[in-house]
């Protein structure tokens, strides 16, 4: 096998939730370059909300490598289905999406974990028994990542505690 460079990038469909298997054994292989894009987000679990880093899409990764010398290597590699195709031939993928994939954030994980409200802000519960109220920020409760809302409960002020994982922005009067 030559040391030439990459003469295209192709996207690989990986066997389902063996993104991260596919990627580490493709490194390995000599004249390919490897993109595996993820997303940080903060999912609630049984044990509470916490933060994942998973595939931004799922069930593939991108690779770029001259498809005549390793699309059976590729193809072969473990955590691989196959490479995507139209016609019998591996369908490049576009640089200026590549661009765009690469600029996505420090070692290719795009950071989609939401800010903490800023005391002030106006807000909107979005789960629990208050569902649907909007209410004001008044302070931040390190580290448990939790809001202290003013709301209007039964025509008076209440302060409030809840996740800051169970508010967003409010809508704007517009």
């Amino acid at each position: 096998m030559s040391e030439a460079a990459p003469t295209g990038w192709f996207c690989v469909r990986c066997k389902p939730r063996q993104e991260a298997v596919a990627a580490g054994q493709l490194a390995g292989l000599e004249g390919l370059e490897l993109l595996f894009p993820r997303v940080r987000r903060r999912r609630r679990g049984k044990d509470g909300p916490r933060e994942v880093v998973e595939p931004l899409f799922p069930g593939y990764i991108f690779a770029a490598f001259d498809p005549a010398e390793l699309s059976g290597p590729v193809h072969h590699t473990r955590g691989v289905l196959h490479l995507v195709r139209r016609s019998g031939k591996a369908v490049p993928v576009e640089a200026k999406v590549i661009e765009e994939l690469r600029a996505v954030g420090p070692g290719g994980v795009l950071d989609a974990v939401e800010p903490l409200p800023v005391p002030g802000e106006r807000v909107r519960v979005l789960r629990g028994i208050f569902e649907g109220e909007q209410g004001e920020v008044l302070r931040l409760v390190e580290p448990s990542r939790r809001v202290a809302l003013l709301l209007q409960l039964l025509g008076a002020d209440q302060v409030v505690e809840l996740s800051a994982d169970d508010v967003g922005p409010a809508p704007s009067d517009g």
